[in-house]
């Protein structure tokens, strides 16, 4: 797609949210959903084949999702609550329904997987936020479950980030029982967190682990990797530490597992930052050439932003 094309589409994916956000009829909700579905369809379209597949898998999965979420609307159904939070789970792609997350993100090329692991996940997770009750706490487990299990054996990198990605969900909606807004302050910081991580593999196109060598801008990946874990000082340790904070006022139990968990997938995101600065032994430096300057600007904003902890602490 050209960079105009580029930009009505993300122009319609804003209106979209926009829409979805500020209207209290049901159709306009159903409408901006829509118009959101078709954007991202847009975004990921190109002319062949494995394009159509996945064009099509989409459609489908969002359509019946949003079709059975309308039907609820307009009808008087028990247990309403459960149900559309099963059906947004679904639309979302975190657990139990996450099945078509991870194969679709693994055929997708780096711009649609980054809008499908952050942009995506925006208005399921805006109405999720308004019916936060006890079947949530189902969604939570099962997505940190499964996302910490289903990315420790994966070697190609789009399945585990997607795996990241549902790990994560169940993080930010377990933050919609703390404050109301932590969710998307969670969910912004984790779209920062991925801008780096998806930048630096897209520019070589690194698609598996054992490629990871060729990466050019291995600073920018190793502090996005590392930040997400929730390693200290970096930006994603203060954001499980504000979580964990709060839990220790609430259940020690549930305080526990997100702990276990949090190792769990440390250790799956030191384990890439391992392979690719011991076992290959390879020199994490920049590589100061012409090719390399356009991209300095961006590279040093990112990781001072992931050092904002340091920064401040330094400064206090």
């Amino acid at each position: 797609l050209s960079l105009k094309a580029y930009f009505f589409i993300v122009w319609f994916m804003l209106l979209s949210i926009i829409i979805t956000m500020s209207c209290n009829n049901w159709f306009l909700i159903w409408l901006g959903l829509e118009i959101n579905m078709m954007s991202f369809i847009a975004m990921m379209f190109s002319r062949n084949s494995l394009s159509v597949e996945m064009c099509m898998k989409y459609f489908f999965i969002q359509t019946l999702g949003s079709g059975i979420l309308m039907m609820m609307f307009y009808s008087e159904i028990k247990w309403f609550d459960c149900t559309a939070l099963m059906i947004l789970s679904y639309k979302l792609g975190a657990g139990p329904f996450y099945y078509w997350f991870p194969s679709m993100c693994e055929m997708l090329s780096w711009m649609s997987c980054f809008v499908l692991m952050t942009f995506q996940k925006i208005l399921p997770l805006m109405f999720m936020s308004v019916m936060v009750n006890k079947f949530m706490w189902m969604i939570i487990m099962i997505s940190i479950l499964v996302g910490a299990i289903g990315s420790m054996n994966q070697n190609k990198m789009k399945r585990m980030l997607a795996y990241s990605s549902i790990h994560h969900i169940g993080w930010i909606l377990l933050s919609n029982f703390l404050d109301d807004m932590m969710w998307a302050i969670y969910l912004l910081m984790y779209m920062y967190m991925m801008i780096g991580i998806m930048y630096s593999l897209s520019k070589d196109n690194v698609l598996e682990i054992f490629l990871l060598k060729e990466m050019s801008s291995k600073w920018v990946f190793v502090l996005g990797m590392m930040s997400m874990g929730g390693m200290p000082p970096l930006l994603g340790f203060y954001l499980k530490w504000w979580i964990f904070f709060y839990l220790l006022k609430m259940d020690f139990s549930v305080l526990l597992m997100m702990l276990l968990m949090s190792v769990l997938m440390f250790y799956m995101y030191f384990r890439v930052v391992y392979m690719l600065v011991m076992e290959s032994k390879v020199n994490i430096s920049w590589n100061i050439n012409k090719n390399n300057y356009k991209y300095m600007g961006f590279e040093m904003m990112y990781i001072m932003g992931m050092n904002t902890g340091l920064i401040m602490m330094l400064v206090v």
